[in-house]
């Protein structure tokens, strides 16, 4: 995969967004640091860097109300704004909640929500501070936190040639789980990466405190988020096919299917895991911290290099275009 190739879908149209938008350098005592183009905004505020993100979660989009209960529904719609903070070395303050629903969901569908949603917030000291409401046909979620860093966050742009490639916990098992709603096998799947996802607040702040060098959250899967981390660095990268964690759910799924379980992890979105990029001596580091201090596995799975190119490269040396494509709203 050719990296200075022109952009196309979901990162064309932000991208184009993104061209016209003219960016004060400060207003009075805040300072615009980082617009669009990373997980969130960075403002400085005195001397407080504080982080900016919203998600939206769209009915018949993003979820099926006939799949999800109301209470896993209101953790995601936090847990994903949480995992942007997590992916700049955050920590979050507050979070803004607007929801637009039918009469009909005000009730109890509404409380079992708010359950959810109040268990992530709690889970992560994340309490919800306002929002707004309104009257739609089709739910709609809508959500933006704040969060802070000490020192500088770790945006995606800072990749060096040389740097280790990791990710935390495995990868393709929210994939998984959809593919059982889609299939109707719902009952023989664990749904949990799907439908809770856990974001990954502690080791973001380990990494950003160790000196990762560029970091974001898998949102859209590896096969589409990595290319945006390298692109914003300028770089390029080989990713060992051997060292990506495929989550269990996924390695059983698809081996009951014939499917290779690496193209089918590589091609998932929604398992918002951590992908950062680090020097050898500062992944060392994390990989012997992580997992006690964070309860998160983290894994090498691939190194930075020079030339603007992708590879997946095989045990044997062979390597191929990393083509595959993850999650895109606008593909065509």
């Amino acid at each position: 995969m050719r990296l200075d190739a022109p952009l196309s879908g979901e990162s064309a149209l932000i991208e184009r967004i993104a061209a016209r938008c003219v960016l004060p350098t400060h207003s009075g005592a805040v300072s615009l640091v980082r617009g669009i183009g990373d997980d969130t905004a960075v403002l400085q505020v005195g001397e407080q860097t504080l982080l900016w993100t919203a998600d939206m979660l769209v009915e018949g989009v993003h979820f099926r109300l006939d799949w999800i209960d109301p209470a896993s529904l209101g953790w995601k719609a936090l847990a994903v704004n949480l995992s942007d903070i997590a992916a700049m070395g955050g920590v979050p303050v507050g979070a803004l909640l607007s929801i637009a629903l039918p009469p009909e969901r005000t009730g109890d569908w509404l409380e079992a929500f708010l359950n959810g949603f109040l268990e992530c917030a709690h889970a992560y000291d994340a309490a919800l501070i306002g929002g707004d409401t309104n009257r739609a046909e089709q739910v709609a979620v809508d959500v933006s936190v704040l969060g802070r860093v000490a020192g500088a966050p770790v945006t995606r742009d800072g990749a060096a040639v040389g740097d280790w490639l990791m990710v935390t916990g495995a990868l393709g098992g929210s994939r998984a789980g959809l593919e059982a709603l889609l299939e109707g096998a719902w009952d023989t799947v664990d749904l949990t990466p799907h439908f809770r996802p856990a974001p990954r607040l502690q080791a973001g702040a380990l990494a950003q405190a160790q000196g990762a060098t560029a970091m974001m959250d898998l949102s859209d899967g590896l096969a589409a988020d990595l290319p945006k981390l390298l692109r914003a660095s300028g770089k390029g990268a080989i990713v060992y096919a051997e060292r990506v964690p495929i989550h269990p759910v996924a390695q059983r799924w698809t081996q009951a299917r014939g499917l290779d379980p690496l193209s089918f992890a590589i091609a998932g979105g929604e398992d918002y895991e951590l992908l950062l990029a680090a020097p050898p001596a500062v992944g060392q580091r994390l990989l012997e911290q992580a997992p006690e201090a964070t309860g998160a596995p983290l894994s090498v799975i691939g190194e930075v290099i020079a030339e603007p190119e992708l590879w997946l490269q095989y045990p044997d040396g062979r390597r191929e275009s990393f083509a595959r494509m993850g999650w895109d709203h606008f593909a065509e």
